[in-house]
């Protein structure tokens, strides 16, 4: 029994490695914010939440690529979200109700597991597209800025990033 509490803490120990406890967010770029309860993208000190905003934030920089994203984005967070429920009535259903066989019952529920993993595999696909609009987003309109700078006696180089 020590041993498989012991091996169930070193398999989490390792599979946390890389979680930090906190998004490294870039002031200068488009940050997409993966939350539990909605995402969110904070670009230029202002917090974009749900798809209405999203929507107007990605119409407006007028990319066919990022709005191509954007709809990728809301089509697999809708039937995600369609197919999570319907697996979840579908176990409900199945579960509640002893009229029906034994192995009817059994194909039901695992059905309604199925269903329920494919709308997480399709939420997950949603936020995937969600990040790689950013991205695209972050190589396309964030260029390096050089300008040469004079103030009274002084004169400099500026570099923004």
């Amino acid at each position: 029994m020590k041993v498989c509490k012991f091996l169930l803490f070193f398999i989490l120990l390792i599979s946390s490695k890389n979680l930090m406890a906190q998004e490294r967010v870039d002031h200068q770029k488009m940050n997409y914010l993966i939350n539990p309860k909605q995402n969110s993208i904070l670009y230029n000190d202002t917090l974009y939440k749900g798809s209405n905003q999203f929507r107007v934030l990605f119409l407006s920089s007028g990319d066919k690529d990022l709005i191509k994203l954007y709809h990728q984005h809301q089509a697999a967070k809708i039937s995600g979200n369609i197919i999570f429920t319907a697996g979840t009535l579908g176990i409900i259903f199945a579960s509640a109700n002893n009229n029906i066989s034994s192995g009817t019952k059994w194909g039901v529920i695992g059905g309604g597991a199925f269903c329920m993993i494919l709308g997480t595999f399709n939420l997950l696909k949603g936020q995937m597209a969600m990040y790689k609009a950013v991205t695209l987003f972050n190589k396309k309109h964030n260029k390096t800025t050089v300008g040469f700078d004079v103030t009274g006696n002084n004169a400099g180089l500026v570099v923004n990033f």
